[in-house]
């Protein structure tokens, strides 16, 4: 973790502060909040297929100040609104919370997102980079030695009227700016009217534009430096009332496959609030957020809760006396409970290449649940992590990615390679299943039409102006690679304001054409003439007519995509077919035979389960005791749970459903327990000495078991 500058922010612990969202009291702002968790669910439930909850019983009880550390932030607005409302529905009543986001300042005041955002309590935070505003055009900074002094910049006078740039006015901690967005950067220190001296550089390495616009000489933007201490004391006394305060620590969303690095300020508003009142213990608890394919209607998420991190009176005593170490300690251990609940990838290609390898792995032929699919990769990119410059390994993502790019210009997906078939004997059956699903596929499509039209132009206004806001926003970021994550975000947002509109607009037309005596509108059945009551009618009509053509369209979707494979069984040569599952088969014994001999130095326990995990059980028998408990249940010396809760499995063939780690002890290399377990540093040197991240997040995890 890079060095960061801190200070002490101890909040005024006496300040009187009386919390709306802590569950207790205050019955009419719990109920706006609701209203508003409410209308979200519906939105979440039609935009995806299926939110999926794991590991929920972490969540500390209602009652206990909970700060809630989320990321990846991968899909701006959607991201909180989708933990806000699994967080107020979830099962156990007592861990039902009002999480209060930590929200921009700049988008509390837009209309609709600071009404959200006001009805939710969000806690404000002013941020300098949106606060950047050009210069007078007559002073220009430039670099004059950007090779050996890059954080070193001048600045000068060009066309008369000013005596100097003036810079002793900018103070440490402040923001300048490129413009056209380039970059931003931040005042260490002002040595005169003519020099400052950046904190980090301008990255000019990899744009040209920089490095020549500083060579030359340019305009630039500036902005104050901000005082956070009014939001270090509002997540306090959210935090000390017993609320729950949830903070994305990257500081703003992003497209990129792995984290960014935390900002200090999560450590230090838990910190804080433990040096104020040291009778609190705030628990803060890690949230992985997963999506597949983010930006796409009617998509699957998945999120997934982490072991608490407690930070006590003690902590906030030492964070009082040496506030750098302590903060350091604690970013450290945040950083490492979010990597256990999330996916991170160094890029893409590596990603795509995971989720192909978990595919391809041979002993596992069954459907895996979304949680068990979410796990599944995360350690399969921890053993990648560890034997990245393995040989064999680097030749498997080569031939993965060969693989891939061969897949996607026959028009496949992997798990259909399985199903094409060859022409000997099977043409006639390939070709009836192909009529048939073809018909089938044209009455769901037939069925679907009414609400199709009826949505299009919602469809096309939001294509257009999500991927406007998407441009704008890349052009705004310096983290983001093609501004997908703000997609799904705006989509929403455009379909919330214009659905409603189009359907009055609808009922409206509707309602004036049957009394107008309209042939085609007079054929409807309603149960009464009354204007208004005609009016609801249709606006009832139409929303259950797009709601069941929703349904419908999915699943000739799903038929859609079933079409593939039997047009390539065919239309292909069984040449070219033999050689597609050959070349999986092949790919297939490759990647088990490296797992199964990296994954015990990985996962040690390895090499005792593996034996009994793959006995052959005939098809229809549960792989599990008819009662048996969630290995999350189960407690360990990571979860304090004084009870447990007998839960009824009924596993046919498939992965354990159950939203825990157990879902994974079919497969060898994932079942060496419920976490990672080490038993001797020397195992541990079994890892790749150049990554000192994986080594130190094992390491770390053992500490933190032995503490329990």
């Amino acid at each position: 973790m890079k060095e960061v500058e801190i200070g002490v922010h101890v909040p005024n612990r006496s300040q009187r502060y009386e919390n709306p969202y802590n569950g207790e009291k205050y019955v009419f702002k719990t109920w706006l909040y609701d209203c508003v968790v409410a209308l979200l669910n519906i939105l979440f439930t039609i935009f995806f297929r299926e939110i999926k909850m794991r590991g929920e019983h972490k969540m500390p009880a209602q009652g206990v100040p909970t700060l809630l550390v989320c990321a990846p932030h991968a899909n701006q607005f959607i991201d909180p609104s989708l933990v806000m409302v699994k967080a107020r529905q979830m099962a156990q009543g007592s861990r039902s919370r009002q999480v209060c986001y930590i929200m921009a300042e700049v988008s509390l005041k837009k209309r609709i997102l600071g009404l959200f955002g006001r009805l939710t309590g969000a806690i404000p935070v002013p941020r300098a980079q949106d606060n950047l505003k050009f210069v007078d055009e007559r002073i220009k900074i430039y670099a004059p030695d950007l090779d050996s002094e890059p954080r070193l910049i001048k600045g000068r006078v060009e066309g008369g009227g000013l005596d100097s740039p003036g810079f002793t006015k900018f103070v440490p901690k402040s923001l300048i700016g490129l413009p056209n967005f380039l970059g931003n950067a931040q005042i260490e220190s002002i040595v005169d009217d003519y020099t400052i001296v950046l904190r980090q550089p301008f990255k000019f390495q990899d744009n040209p534009t920089i490095k020549m616009l500083l060579e030359q000489g340019t305009n630039f933007k500036y902005a104050d430096k901000i005082d956070n201490s009014g939001t270090f004391q509002n997540v306090f006394d959210h935090l000390r009332t017993r609320g729950c305060v949830g903070i994305f620590p990257e500081g703003g969303s992003h497209d990129r496959p792995s984290m960014l690095p935390l900002k200090a300020g999560v450590a230090i508003m838990a910190l804080g609030a433990a040096a104020a009142d040291p009778s609190i213990k705030v628990a803060v608890v890690p949230c992985g957020l997963h999506y597949f394919h983010r930006e796409k209607f009617r998509s699957r998420a998945v999120i997934e809760f982490g072991d608490p991190i407690w930070v006590d009176g003690e902590m906030g005593r030492r964070y009082a006396q040496s506030p750098r170490d302590t903060v350091s300690e604690l970013l450290d251990r945040v950083t490492s409970s979010l990597q256990l609940v999330t996916e991170n990838a160094p890029d893409w290609d590596t990603l795509m290449t995971i989720q192909a390898a978990r595919r391809l792995y041979k002993p596992v032929r069954r459907r895996r649940a979304l949680t068990a699919v979410v796990e599944v990769n995360r350690r399969l990119l921890l053993g990648y992590s560890a034997y990245k410059d393995d040989p064999r390994v680097i030749r498997l993502k080569e031939s993965v990615t060969a693989y891939n790019d061969l897949l996607y210009l026959m028009g496949l997906k992997d798990h259909q390679v399985l199903e094409l078939k060859t022409k000997q004997g099977e043409q006639l059956r390939c070709l009836l299943t192909l009529t048939q699903r073809t018909i089938r596929l044209l009455v769901f499509f037939i069925l679907s039409m009414p609400g199709c039209i009826l949505f299009t132009p919602i469809f096309i206004v939001c294509k257009i102006y999500a991927k406007r806001k998407a441009e704008e926003g890349l052009k705004r970021s310096l983290v983001k690679l093609k501004g997908v994550d703000l997609l799904a975000t705006w989509k929403l947002l455009v379909a919330l304001v214009l659905a409603p509109v189009l359907y009055i607009t609808y009922s409206i037309v509707l309602t004036w054409l049957y009394l107008r005596g309209n042939s085609l509108v007079t054929k409807l059945w309603v149960p009464s003439t009354h204007s208004v009551l005609l009016y609801c009618y249709f606006y009832m009509l139409l929303v259950f007519t797009t709601y069941a053509s929703l349904k419908t369209g999915e699943i000739g979707v799903d038929l859609f995509k079933s079409l593939p494979p039997l047009f390539a069984s065919l239309f292909y040569p069984d040449s070219k077919i033999t050689q597609l599952k050959e070349m999986r088969e092949g790919l297939s014994n490759e990647i088990t035979e490296v797992c199964n001999e990296l994954g015990p130095k990985v996962f040690p326990r390895f090499e005792k389960i593996i034996e009994s995990q793959y006995e052959d059980k005939p098809r229809g028998r549960l792989l599990f005791p008819t009662r048996t408990k969630s290995q999350d249940e189960i407690p360990t010396l990571r979860s304090r749970s004084s009870s447990t809760t007998s839960i009824q499995s009924s596993v046919s063939n498939s992965l354990s459903q159950v939203n825990s780690r157990g879902s994974l002890t079919d497969m060898p290399i994932f079942s060496e327990g419920s976490h990672l377990d080490v038993g001797s540093d020397k195992e541990i040197e079994l890892l790749s000495p150049e990554d000192d991240r994986i080594t130190s997040l094992i390491r770390q995890r053992r500490a933190h078991e032995k503490e329990d």
